[in-house]
């Protein structure tokens, strides 16, 4: 950490790295927060600083801040002593948190047991509980689930190399248009319920190929799987931008999931 707390800081001098949100597309420069998001809660994500405390006797405090309309807000103050082994640091955004529409700026800073300040860019988030539409693509599917949408330990491919997802042949976008997708773990059978770690964002540039026959992604075991065992399923959702702007956008598609193994007490592929 190298900026002395209480000096005025530079562009330059910014140092973290900037915090995610699940489920806001980090292609959007605006941060939209999808709908069902605003009414679910999400989570910020902060990854472990460069310089993190590594003995007991020195503490880091990590701090984020929320500003909507002039008005800044503490919404997390913790202090970490060492050795810091935690890679990433998870800050709850609740329906409250999200209620009022308008833009909100989230950020955070790491002051180490010198009171060094490790500050970090702040993001933009949009808030809006009334979104204009825009053009709806169609659906993804899961081509590996079985005819009552679940991945289970007969899936093949082996689950634990990942999920295929197919992206259906589209009349909406062009060539080097930017697609997004996102996966979303949940604690039920109905898309309700984040479960918090079960989230991947994917980007792929799309061909006119693309387009006309679609194509597949492939959304990897970990972090996408792992945490769902029974009963859980994820929704994925696509979206395509242009020029940054989001011009079209998927509902959710649902897949169910359950990683039971008759007479064992653990998961299939839990030793992956």
């Amino acid at each position: 950490m190298q900026v002395l707390k209480g000096l005025p800081l530079t562009k330059s001098e910014l140092l973290a790295v900037a915090l995610t949100v699940d489920g806001v597309d980090r292609a959007d420069p605006d941060g939209v927060i999808p709908p069902h998001l605003l009414t679910q809660g999400t989570i910020a994500r902060i990854p472990r600083w460069e310089n993190y405390s590594t003995i007991s006797s020195r503490i880091d405090r990590l701090i984020v801040t929320w500003e909507q309309d002039g008005v800044k807000t503490v919404i997390f103050n913790q202090g970490y002593p060492g050795p810091i082994t935690q890679l990433e640091f998870e800050v709850r955004l609740t329906p409250q948190r999200l209620a009022k529409d308008g833009v909100a700026l989230l950020y955070y800073e790491v002051i180490d047991a010198d009171q060094n300040a490790d500050p970090a860019t702040a993001i933009k988030l949009t808030i809006d509980h009334i979104q204009r539409p825009v053009p709806t693509l169609k659906p993804v599917t899961f081509p590996h689930a079985t005819l009552w949408g679940y991945l289970n330990c007969f899936t093949r491919p082996e689950l634990k190399r990942g999920v295929t997802v197919r992206v259906l042949p589209q009349t909406i976008g062009a060539a080097g248009d930017l697609c997004t997708m996102q996966w979303q773990g949940y604690k039920s059978l109905n898309g309700q319920n984040l479960v918090i770690g079960a989230f991947k964002e994917l980007t792929h540039t799309l061909t006119t190929g693309d387009l006309d026959v679609g194509f597949s992604l492939e959304m990897p075991f970990d972090p996408c799987v792992r945490p769902l065992v029974n009963n859980h399923s994820a929704l994925v959702v696509i979206r395509f931008y242009s020029g940054g702007r989001l011009i079209a956008k998927s509902e959710p598609e649902l897949v169910k999931i359950d990683r039971t193994v008759a007479g064992s007490t653990l998961p299939c592929y839990s030793e992956s």
